[in-house]
């Protein structure tokens, strides 16, 4: 009886904990090192993510550890902090990352120019391309003067003006500082570039100035993110040092909060509360409309932020009406937020297409850094009954007043041809009687 209490006790403690995490999608954190000693490196970082109610789980990548069990995923999100190991063997492998990533796993990875093919090839998965391995980024006008000469410890002020991945602390802020390996960014559309170098900056190895760098100036890249097609979340940063503590009293600090933030869903998280339409004048909401009926559709929608639900502030959320492709396509109308309610009502009257069939009510709202909103509803649309149709049509006015005068015209010539008398016959039938 005892040990069923404490199971119970274990599985409610276990729940609160879930339910006090301030990501929206869990608490569990593995932590992939190449020695167990390196997390003595970034103790500043482990023990911010600690105060924010994560649970890190710590294990040297050349361990066997496993992502999923029976289906499920072990852990939320992934801190990837071993870019050396080069054993094709491990259980994490670029194999096991992209799945875990397709099971709605997020990911904060951070190489070093040891980077191993294995990072490589799973960076190469999200369409971003490192730099060879000892290759650094190098600048010889934007470096710290704590720089040891080779101009490759960089200050960057190049952010992503996205409140939706970084706040105006970091924006608007001070430098950060970056020692590491530079990417180019694909043409993916979910890729987004977070912090990139400067016009005088290159990609190569200082020590063979010959070789031809990666990139150059603003394309070299220095963190980068993707948010997949199931909103999970996957940054790529291109130093390890970014988050020690040697750093921690530079810009870097507010930067790594941000970024940790929205890589495990803190920020930047956009949800649906409700969706409603009817016609104009009722308020039921129908499975089957009129053609050209005027209805009012509405969808209320809630963004987390301060680890809260709150309205969100959001001005180009749209409608869209569809069979096979758009019919109409109209701009939906934030409405003033009510006390009682954290979310924002959008809503739009529109006149349904002159068409009938199967249409589908469509918000589908992506923006770079939030999560994707794609929310559908089908309805039928039918034609006018037989007795909903105009009698009367202004444009078929001449014809009825053709059909209406050749009717007069029949009558009276009927009229005429009935009653006149033919005068010769009656001449005729007069000579014959005298």
């Amino acid at each position: 009886m005892r040990q069923i209490l404490g199971i119970i006790a274990f599985a409610f403690a276990a729940l609160l904990f879930f339910v006090e995490s301030k990501s929206t999608t869990g608490f569990r954190v593995l932590v992939l090192l190449d020695e167990e000693n390196d997390k003595n490196l970034y103790t500043q970082f482990f023990h911010s993510l600690e105060e924010r109610d994560y649970k890190l789980t710590y294990n040297k990548l050349s361990n066997s550890v496993e992502l999923f069990s029976y289906g499920e995923r072990d852990f939320d999100h992934i801190i990837h902090f071993a870019p050396k190991s080069k054993d094709k063997k491990d259980t994490i492998n670029p194999i096991s990352l992209v799945n875990f990533v397709n099971e709605g796993g997020n990911i904060l990875l951070a190489v070093s120019s040891e980077l191993s093919e294995n990072i490589r090839n799973f960076a190469r998965e999200f369409d971003i391309e490192f730099d060879e391995r000892d290759n650094y980024v190098i600048d010889h006008f934007n470096y710290d003067i704590s720089d040891n000469g080779n101009h490759t410890l960089l200050i960057s002020k190049n952010f992503v003006n996205n409140e939706a991945i970084l706040g105006k602390e970091v924006i608007e802020g001070v430098p950060v500082l970056f020692r590491g390996i530079g990417h180019r960014v694909g043409t993916v559309s979910l890729l987004t570039k977070i912090l990139w170098a400067n016009d005088t900056a290159y990609s190569c190895d200082f020590e063979l100035m010959e070789q031809e760098p990666l990139a150059i100036g603003n394309d070299v890249g220095l963190i980068s993110a993707i948010q997949a097609r199931n909103n999970a979340r996957v940054t790529f940063v291109g130093s390890l040092e970014f988050f020690s503590d040697q750093y921690s009293k530079s810009g870097n600090k507010a930067l790594v909060n941000d970024l940790t933030k929205w890589t495990f869903q803190e920020k930047g998280i956009l949800r649906i509360t409700s969706r409603f339409h009817h016609k104009e004048g009722e308020y039921e909401q129908l499975e089957m409309y009129r053609i050209k009926d005027n209805i009012i559709y509405n969808i209320e929608i809630s963004e987390y932020v301060n680890d809260q639900w709150q309205a969100f502030n959001g001005e180009d959320v749209q409608l869209e009406i569809i069979m096979l492709d758009p019919h109409i396509r109209i701009n939906l109308t934030a409405l003033p937020v009510l006390e009682e309610h954290n979310a924002r009502k959008y809503e739009t009257l529109v006149q349904l297409p002159d068409v009938y069939g199967v249409f589908t009510f469509k918000v589908n709202y992506k923006r770079p850094g939030y999560t994707y909103i794609v929310d559908t509803s089908t309805v039928a649309i039918r034609p006018f009954k037989h007795n909903e149709y105009p009698r009367f049509i202004s444009a078929a006015y001449p014809y009825y007043t053709g059909a209406a005068s050749m009717g007069v015209g029949f009558l009276l010539f009927c009229f005429v041809w009935i009653f006149n008398k033919d005068n010769g016959k009656l001449a005729s039938n007069k000579k014959k009687t005298n």
